[in-house]
């Protein structure tokens, strides 16, 4: 009896070492999460109950009491082997094992979890990780982070093999064209973003980002001389603007001065997934419990009555939606393309606008820090609105120093700056003298790479002379990818731009801008900027 009993405790732990080694360790779980917890408590209820019930040979079968323990001493030892092997597994004799990088990482994605929630500046932690590691570090156990110049065009470009990763699964069942997955799939529907994003469809655009712009000049207007948080009102820009092109109306913050539902709602939702991106299955267990996913059921039960309400009404001027609704309506829709339809939604008014007010307040900061760029900004936008022909957005990508200033504005602080993720293919990536090994999870450090000496001359100076008379100090173009490349890239790009040229020169047509008093510059990635 003995031998049996250490035997079936030796037999436990062996199995959970062969689930991690032959099931877990193959493919994606992150989705799984609650599958496979319901499916554990079933075997370990299931395996309880039959040893309460079932007689043995010639002997009658264990109390509940006996069941109970037996069935949690073996799911406990199966649980430790799995965890023993994953250890092992791991720390030894994982394919990345020879990356350097933090020891505890190689264990857990608790670890890069830590770096994001200890300031909320991951991209900070990561470029000091690659300061003391080198350009290829591991920051988990099944991914690496890579700062070689090199990485850019192999794991984004037009020709690259990569695919996206499992962050792009933190939305299902919502799945916008941003988490589509597959490629086939991902060129249909962009086909169908790409007419809302046309030319055409720019200019039609064009005079409602007038509108808001003004709007909100009109709001500095009423404040002159009183310092002002850009950050919010910057906010309320964008988010109006984005409100208007996804369903039709504003969210009326520029008028009201008072945070939507939505905004502070986004806010919140991409709060906890820049802090649990890197444990997808975490995000996939809150999403399941009820009193954890209140907010996300509120974000997302918002955005659906939305949809339901832009579905009912014809704007009298064409927005963003119009043309997925078109496709949309083309056919019987089935359940998903019903959330498909509604992750689009979401996407047109969330990637327009916390990108588009980041990237605003970023370029008025540095502004207040070099009062001569505002000068020589000033005399460029003066002299287009002074010649004969209409001032649009047209005129204004071809002012040669805002668009140097917007470039150098990206480049210092990138939208993304932590980047984005992808997964190497089957057969591995070489980079340079490097070889990825295949289902390799890669993340290139944008921040980072943007502040490489090997890439940029004085990388951590805002010189906005690089983009125009010094070319010189652009040692690396390809480096420099504010909206991404190849086929993931940014849809919003030439919106996006339309809308930051208009409110820099709606500003800086009629006002110098400062720091509000108090207010430093180095307190400024930690305190919101101001200026009056």
């Amino acid at each position: 009896m003995l031998h049996i009993f250490i035997g079936s405790r030796i037999a436990a732990f062996l199995a959970g070492m062969a689930c991690h080694l032959f099931i877990f360790r193959c493919g994606e779980w992150d989705t799984m999460t609650w599958k496979i917890i319901l499916s554990t408590l079933s075997l370990y209820f299931g395996a309880i109950t039959v040893l309460a019930t079932v007689p043995r040979q010639d002997e009658p079968p264990f109390s509940a009491y006996r069941s109970i323990n037996v069935v949690t001493t073996l799911g406990l030892l199966a649980v430790s082997g799995v965890f023993a092997s994953m250890a092992l597994y791991r720390g030894l004799f994982h394919r990345l094992s020879a990356f350097p990088g933090p020891f505890l990482a190689r264990f857990s994605n608790f670890y890069i979890t830590y770096l994001s929630i200890k300031r909320s500046h991951l991209y900070e932690e990561v470029e000091q990780l690659h300061q003391e590691h080198g350009d290829f570090v591991r920051i988990g156990p099944s991914e690496l982070s890579i700062a070689d110049p090199e990485a850019v065009m192999a794991i984004h470009g037009p020709k690259s093999t990569c695919a996206k990763g499992p962050w792009y699964t933190i939305n299902n069942p919502m799945i916008s064209l941003q988490m589509i997955r597959s490629k086939p799939h991902h060129v249909q529907r962009r086909r169908i973003w790409d007419r809302g994003f046309s030319a055409k469809a720019l200019r039609d655009y064009e005079p409602r980002v007038v509108d808001y712009a003004e709007q909100l000049l009109s709001h500095l207007a009423a404040t002159e001389g009183n310092p002002v948080n850009v950050t919010d009102w910057f906010n309320f820009y964008s988010f109006d603007v984005m409100g208007d092109l996804a369903w039709g109306k504003s969210f009326g913050m520029l008028r009201g001065g008072v945070k939507h539902h939505f905004m502070n709602s986004l806010h919140e939702f991409m709060a906890t997934v820049g802090a649990f991106g890197h444990l997808v299955w975490l995000l996939d267990v809150l999403k399941g419990i009820p009193v954890l996913n209140r907010d996300s059921k509120s974000f997302w039960g918002w955005i659906q009555s939305q949809v339901t309400g832009r579905k009912s009404m014809t704007p009298d001027r064409p927005d963003v939606f119009s043309w997925l609704l078109e496709d949309h309506n083309s056919k019987q829709p089935t359940f998903q393309d019903e959330l498909l339809l509604t992750g689009d939604a979401a996407l047109i008014a969330v990637a327009g606008s916390d990108t588009t007010a980041a990237s605003l307040t970023c370029l008025f900061y540095e502004l207040c820090r070099r009062p001569e760029i505002i000068t020589r900004l000033q005399i460029e936008i003066d002299e287009v609105y002074a010649g004969p022909d209409t001032v649009d957005s047209v005129s204004l990508s071809k002012l040669p120093f805002l668009n140097a200033v917007i470039n150098e504005t990206l480049r210092l602080h990138p939208p993304v700056p932590s980047g984005v993720q992808r997964v190497t293919p089957p057969e591995g990536l070489q980079i340079g003298k490097h070889f990825i090994p295949g289902n390799t999870i890669v993340q290139i450090p944008t921040h980072t790479m943007c502040r490489d000496e090997r890439n940029f001359a004085s990388p951590n100076d805002f010189v906005p002379e690089r983009w125009t008379t010094d070319p010189e100090m652009v040692k690396n173009s390809a480096a420099f990818v504010p909206f991404s490349v190849g086929r993931y890239s940014c849809i919003g790009k030439h919106l996006g731009l339309m809308e930051i040229r208009h409110v820099v020169s709606t500003i800086l047509r009629k006002y110098v801008v400062e720091f509000a008093p108090g207010v430093s510059a180095e307190a400024f990635l930690d305190v919101e900027a101001y200026i009056p």
